[in-house]
């Protein structure tokens, strides 16, 4: 069997020329496109900043959504619990 019969599906993507022998193979190898940073062209006149997740904005982002709040206050009722089983 040439390659055509034997793969007969073929990545659509521009570039990409896989072929595979089953449909599922190639919906699993267009998630590899579809998952490529696509970032639009920087225009020189803008300022760019950055929106990297640091360390501190990720803490300040727990902060703002009450996660540190809600893991006090279960620390607080364990605590409660064990020293009333004491």
């Amino acid at each position: 069997m040439n390659d055509k019969q034997d793969r007969p599906y073929v990545c659509g993507a521009p570039g990409c020329s896989q072929r595979f022998q089953l449909e599922e193979h190639l919906l699993i190898h267009r998630h590899k496109h579809e998952m490529t940073l696509k970032f639009p062209p920087i225009k020189t006149d803008i300022t760019f900043s950055d929106q990297t997740p640091t360390p501190t904005r990720f803490l300040q982002n727990c902060e703002e959504v009450g996660l540190f709040k809600e893991i006090e206050e279960e620390f607080l009722q364990a605590q409660e619990e064990e020293n009333n089983k004491q």
